[in-house]
């Protein structure tokens, strides 16, 4: 009998050894197929860390000083407040993305890698905002400034309402709706991007704008980045934007296009902020209206960010832990915006630029999120940064700004394409667009109407949007989609016979 259970207990012995082995050759297995190099909750080396830092910061550098300096500039902001309200958006980057990697309290930030900056949704929308203020009410920049920041606060704490309410959003801002809104936002700041190019605002005065010069010197942005993005190192492919103005910038120093002038002026070398700046905030009903679609956009563009972030870190991308990540990154982009503005700041939003450089690197490590907001923190206070971005010769940023611009309108397309173009959506595009656009083009084709309309009508991402949500609600939904192959066909794969 002994004899028998011992025999028992070997085979049961060996079973079990059969199945741990089993499910280390599976684990083993799920790892050889990662593609990343630390996961995570890895902790790379202080070295490799720093490197996976600097390689986020210098994907996203220009996008985060470039908003509040478009909105600032248009608004005639003096220099010097131009370089607070820059180094406010670095310190409040820095803020926002330590918060979301560590995920505070469990319930406030994704608790991924996700990397913060203001939102490129707002510029356009904002100056339309601010120089009607400036022109129907009287007002001054300072006064504009803080109508938007009111704004600004309130729309936080409504972007936090949104991080709990993600299904029913999804229902009234579907694909199609942000993919549209996401394509208007591009386009109409390519504008900005332009006039930069070809010598800014301040060469109308001095008769130099569109001369040829400020144009070969965008032109020679945009190629520059165009070759350093078909390199075939990642590293350079992923930095091409930053070397294209390298290039630019240096080009313009030999043609002594550089105002050098400027590191010689009055400096700040160490800032803090300041709550209420510009003063306290204040409150238009018609900026209000006019703005809250956008800060819905962003809770919409932060559930497309976080999701792709999810994936490439190998996360989940349905499930609690998923909805859960979600709701928290989006509370702390409604956070940091509210926070933001009471010091000057314009709202946050989550970016996605992180998530090719995560491809890019292998590295999804949550800890380099630390890094990365140590290091804006550090750029903030000490806005070296800052002084360097206003060395660059309008044409030179023109032609980043060209290209920046032009990739976030393709993101809409993109957008649009994956969820399939039959003949319901296109009559939304169509009609949204086509509103967008004519706003653009013809401003004074709604000059006649109430100021709340001229507002609305004077943003061709509001005016895209919410026309594209109201069509969206009043087309009956089809339940056939788009043949297969005419998918295909889109997306730039063709069918197979």
């Amino acid at each position: 009998m002994s004899s028998e259970n011992h025999v028992k207990n070997s085979v049961t012995s060996k079973a079990v050894s059969t199945q741990s082995m089993s499910d280390a050759n599976a684990v083993d297995a799920e790892q050889n197929d990662s593609e990343l190099i630390y996961h995570l909750e890895d902790k790379p080396p202080l070295g490799q860390s720093l490197i996976a830092a600097v390689q986020h910061i210098l994907a996203m550098v220009i996008s985060v000083m470039a908003p509040p300096a478009i909105i600032a500039t248009a608004m005639g902001v003096p220099a010097d407040a131009v370089a607070y309200l820059i180094s406010i958006s670095l310190m409040f980057a820095g803020i926002g993305i330590i918060i979301q990697v560590h995920r505070v309290g469990g319930f406030l930030g994704s608790g991924m890698l996700s990397i913060q900056a203001v939102s490129f949704a707002f510029p356009s929308a904002m100056i339309a905002v601010a120089i009607s203020l400036m022109k129907q009410q009287g007002l001054d920049w300072q006064a504009a400034l803080n109508v938007l920041f009111g704004v600004s606060f309130v729309g936080g704490l409504l972007v936090m309402l949104g991080g709990r309410m993600v299904p029913l959003l999804r229902t009234i801002i579907t694909p199609t709706v942000s993919g549209i809104t996401v394509l208007m936002i591009g386009a109409s700041l390519i504008k900005v991007g332009a006039i930069d190019m070809a010598g800014g605002f301040g060469a109308m005065g001095d008769g130099s704008f569109g001369d040829p010069i400020n144009l070969a010197l965008g032109g020679l942005v945009i190629f520059s980045i165009v070759a350093f993005s078909a390199n075939k190192r990642p590293m350079i492919r992923m930095c091409a934007l930053v070397l294209g103005i390298l290039a630019g910038f240096i080009v313009a120093a030999m043609m002594g296009r550089v105002d050098w002038s400027i590191l010689s002026q009055d400096h700040t070398l160490f800032m803090l902020p300041v709550p209420f700046k510009f003063g306290f905030f204040a409150w238009d009903w018609n900026a209000f209206f006019v703005l809250s679609f956008l800060f819905l956009v962003v809770v919409i563009e932060a559930i497309g960010d976080l999701t792709a972030t999810s994936a490439v870190s190998e996360q989940p991308v349905e499930g609690e832990l998923y909805e859960s990540r979600l709701s928290g990154g989006i509370m702390c982009d409604g956070l940091i915006s509210s926070l933001a503005a009471i010091f000057g700041g314009f709202p946050m939003a989550t970016f996605s630029q992180n998530n090719g450089v995560i491809q890019l690197s292998g590295v999804a490590s949550r800890k380099i999120g630390y890094f990365c907001g140590g290091l804006f923190i550090l750029f903030a206070l000490f806005p070296v940064v800052v002084v360097l971005f206003q060395l660059l010769p309008k044409p030179v940023l023109g032609g980043a700004l060209v290209v920046l611009f032009g990739m976030i309108a393709c993101s809409g397309v993109k957008i649009l394409l994956q969820e399939g173009v039959d003949r319901r959506e296109s009559i939304i595009i169509a009609v949204s667009v086509g509103m967008g656009i004519m706003t653009m083009v013809v401003p004074d084709a709604f000059a006649k109407l109430p100021q709340m309309a001229q507002m609305f009508f004077h943003s061709s991402i509001v005016t895209a949007g919410v026309t594209a949500m109201i069509v969206n609600q009043i087309l009956p939904r089809r339940k056939h989609t788009m043949p297969k192959s005419q998918v295909e066909f889109l997306h730039g794969r063709p069918a197979k016979s």
